[in-house]
């Protein structure tokens, strides 16, 4: 099996690290790549979606809320407008919001403009592990995407 794409975006290099360690022991099945903010993301995608791009397409996002400059909330509304190309439908890619905060007023702007699910930052090891474990097998193992073609037509209505 190939190794799936899980784009992480977040700030903090030592959460990073910590995600970075969980996958290279537990979850060594899926390929993390590591995005400090917002502009970083977005100038991936942009590479991403040309027709001559050969690297892996996202089966996943993990959003940090809390970024600076473009914070997490607005990356995901960026995220949702973008375009489709032949291999990637942003609008219907999975996005997991991984908030330290849990501010009802938060959750509720993410859910609206397009996250699939929020979750707040474990306090331990064990629990992010868990967490991730969880997260990619449910979005990326077992849960199926719609067909581009399904998406267009549900856009133009």
């Amino acid at each position: 099996m190939s190794k799936k794409e899980i784009y992480l975006v977040e700030d903090s290099s030592d959460f990073r690290q910590l995600v970075r360690g969980i996958f290279t022991k537990f979850l060594p099945d899926y390929h993390v790549r590591f995005f400090q903010g917002a502009q970083e993301l977005y100038q991936y995608m942009v590479l991403q979606s040309a027709e001559q791009f050969k690297g892996r397409r996202p089966a996943l996002i993990i959003l940090d809320l809390e970024l600076p400059t473009i914070n997490g909330f607005e990356l995901l509304k960026l995220v949702r407008q973008t375009p489709a190309n032949a291999e990637t439908v942003w609008k219907t890619l999975p996005i997991v919001i991984l908030s330290g905060t849990a501010r009802q007023e938060d959750i509720n702007r993410c859910y609206q403009a397009g996250a699939n699910s929020f979750f707040i930052k474990p306090p331990d090891f064990e629990e992010l592990h868990v967490m991730l474990d969880t997260l990619c097998r449910y979005w990326i193992d077992y849960n199926r995407q719609a067909t581009n073609d399904i998406v267009n037509q549900i856009s133009a209505q």
